[in-house]
């Protein structure tokens, strides 16, 4: 790798930014990190630390005006979401780096404007449903079809989803003052993928598609990714997609993740999109370890306007045929966190990863969504057993 004379600066100094922080030290940049945690991991591994919350773009920007930069600023960044990747996009415009608009950024934000957005261009969604939807039905005998999914316009995560089964369920929902909160979607049976890549100079480029596996009603919680998707074919129509949101949003560089439901008829649906890494430790640990790509060389690459054109990532490292994340969930009623359990690995398997997500003894009672799940295995084999099996096989050893 060519070595560089500059510095970078990265919004956000936890476990999670690790990655870019190494590949920007790695070019020979000097780091420039902000975290609102004294004992943030990556503050050790920057030049310059910056003690401030990544939600704080302004203080952030008024305490960039006081460091004295050891050479010019190339570029930031962030593996973070939500409020931290507005951050970055105004951190972007206010010192002159790459970055995207704040307006595309904050359409993001919202659930529900950002899909009023895209609606327009064509772009394949599920229907929306509004809280005042009874009221019609009775005026115009309309038939609810249910389940219906009651999701946060703003959150990630898989918190606060709500399923709503009957239309007792429905009425009663829509009486709460809280339901103008949230974004009504019908339930839509299919396929589950995971679409990762970049945005560079207002083009998409797909860089990996993989299949979730999550619980189904009613929260929805991730289990598993399993690279290579079964839905490989399809990668044409989702780039198209992906190219689609990216015009609609006018976003103009950096990372891009977006979910969709594949149904039975192959049609694929936009679940949600966002400019960012995206979590699961999908660009850290499953798509280094499946193709042996370094996504982070490259959004180091695209933020700081390296020319590179990623490429769809098709082909297995070392004779592996799939290799799945696979969470762990906590037993019915069980309240506390004990301690970690091990996966053992069959003929051909290798454990890659593994980690604890919950410190023993904490309390599981009030975590929601994804957040409940309590440990994360990396695993791969080169068997040809099929994905449905193998998952089984996974699964039953990990309960047994």
């Amino acid at each position: 790798m060519k070595q560089l004379t500059g510095s970078y600066l990265s919004v956000g100094a936890g476990e999670n930014q690790i990655p870019l922080i190494r590949a920007a030290k790695a070019r020979g940049l000097k780091v420039i990190s902000v975290d609102t945690n004294p004992q943030a991991p990556g503050l050790v591994e920057s030049d310059i630390r910056i003690l401030e919350s990544t939600h704080e773009y302004r203080k952030i920007l008024h305490s960039m005006s006081r460091v004295p930069l050891p050479f010019k600023l190339m570029g930031v960044g962030s593996r973070s979401y939500g409020k931290a990747v507005y951050t970055v996009s105004y951190l972007a415009e206010k010192l002159k780096l790459r970055g995207n608009p704040r307006d595309t950024v904050n359409l993001f934000l919202d659930k529900e404007k950002f899909k009023n957005s895209v609606a327009k261009f064509g772009i394949p969604l599920p229907n929306s449903l509004t809280s005042n939807l009874i009221t019609k039905a009775k005026e115009k005998k309309i038939e609810l079809k249910f389940p219906i999914i009651a999701k946060p316009k703003e959150g990630s995560g898989k918190k606060g989803i709500t399923v709503l089964e009957t239309e007792s369920e429905f009425k009663k929902f829509s009486r709460l003052k809280t339901s103008e909160n949230f974004l009504l979607e019908p339930f839509i049976p299919g396929d589950e993928v995971t679409v990762l890549g970049f945005v560079i100079a207002r083009r998409f480029y797909l860089v990996s598609l993989t299949d979730k596996i999550t619980t189904g009603k009613p929260y929805f919680i991730e289990v598993a990714h399993v690279a290579p998707s079964k839905h490989v074919p399809m990668a044409g129509e989702l780039k198209m997609i992906c190219q689609a949101i990216v015009t609609a949003t006018k976003l103009k560089t950096g990372p891009f993740v977006a979910e969709f439901k594949i149904t039975k008829n192959k049609e694929c649906l936009l679940i949600e999109s966002a400019p960012e890494v995206g979590g699961e430790f999908l660009a850290d640990v499953l798509i280094p370890e499946h193709y042996g790509y370094q996504y982070f060389n490259d959004l180091l690459s695209v933020t700081i306007g390296e020319k590179t054109r990623p490429g769809f990532l098709k082909k297995a490292k070392d004779g592996t045929t799939k290799s799945a994340l696979i969470f762990v969930l906590p037993k019915e009623n069980q309240k506390k966190m004990g301690e970690p359990i091990t996966l053992l690995a069959n003929f051909g398997e290798t454990v890659f990863f593994q980690k604890q997500l919950v410190p023993t003894g904490a309390s599981l009672e009030k975590l929601e969504g994804n957040h409940k799940r309590t440990q994360v295995f990396g695993i791969t084999t080169k068997s040809s057993i099929s994905t449905e099996d193998w998952l089984d096989s996974i699964l039953t050893r990990l309960n047994s």
